[in-house]
């Protein structure tokens, strides 16, 4: 399969996979990269149809995905991944164990959507957010944006900063219905306890999206969890430096 995914890479050290979420590009970790390029080499990956990526897979398959992502990593590489992205590297781990040599996923679940004795988002939701795609794309991201940041305690500090950014992505119609189809769909509930590498997953104490209580649901013998005080879904942009102290920790 020909991969024509956008990918940059910064930095020198072990290989740090960053995959970032629904309606995002890579530009979401910019603020991370000073801190991290100086002990890792970063690869900033635009997923299919987002960012500078073209939409390079049809129905947008977790499988074809995950192909085109380890045509371009190498590996016994570090898998860093944010919501969607989260999805993917766990995916990963899964399906391609030589790949990850450690796995962080945060504002994460194995299944997004809520299910009985399962929190997440409701399906209802995340069908309004699919409907309205098709007449107003911009006010879709918009209000998925402002549902990612309720709870936090930076909430109106970041939403302002946030929106410019996430006007100025590129996305297509296609990649964004076909990852909230991935949301919708995929349950790797009963696969991640094969996982056997170190995991950490990091959630926000706030979270209206993840919340933080599938912490106490995860099957994974070989992860640890870490609940961020008063962050929503994007912990790692409302308290940087806990989050990083976390991610450090882990990691040496």
């Amino acid at each position: 399969m020909t991969n024509t995914l956008h990918l940059k890479i910064i930095g020198n050290g072990r290989p740090l996979i960053m995959l970032h979420g629904w309606g995002w590009s890579s530009d979401i970790w910019q603020s991370l990269v000073p801190y991290l390029a100086e002990e890792f080499q970063l690869f900033l990956i635009d997923l299919p149809g987002f960012g500078k990526s073209p939409l390079v897979t049809e129905n947008y398959d977790i499988t074809a995905i995950s192909e085109l992502l380890c045509e371009i990593t190498p590996e016994n590489a570090l898998w860093l991944g944010w919501s969607l992205g989260g999805m993917m590297a766990w995916y990963i781990a899964i399906h391609h164990p030589t790949r990850v040599s450690r796995l962080i996923t945060v504002a994460s679940s194995p299944k997004f959507v809520s299910a009985e004795n399962w929190p997440g988002v409701s399906l209802p939701t995340l069908d309004k957010f699919s409907s309205s795609l098709l007449f107003n794309q911009q006010k879709v991201l918009q209000d998925f944006l402002e549902l990612q940041l309720r709870g936090s305690n930076r909430h109106p500090e970041l939403l302002q900063s946030l929106q410019n950014q996430i006007s100025a992505v590129k996305t297509s119609v296609p990649a964004l219905m076909g990852g909230l189809n991935l949301l919708r769909d995929l349950d790797l509930r009963s696969q991640i306890s094969d996982i056997t590498c170190p995991a950490l997953h990091v959630f926000g104490s706030h979270d209206m999206l993840v919340p933080a209580t599938v912490r106490d649901l995860l099957n994974t013998p070989y992860g640890k969890t870490a609940v961020i005080d008063r962050a929503g879904h994007i912990p790692f942009l409302s308290h940087r430096e806990v989050f990083l102290a976390h991610l450090f920790g882990f990691l040496k």
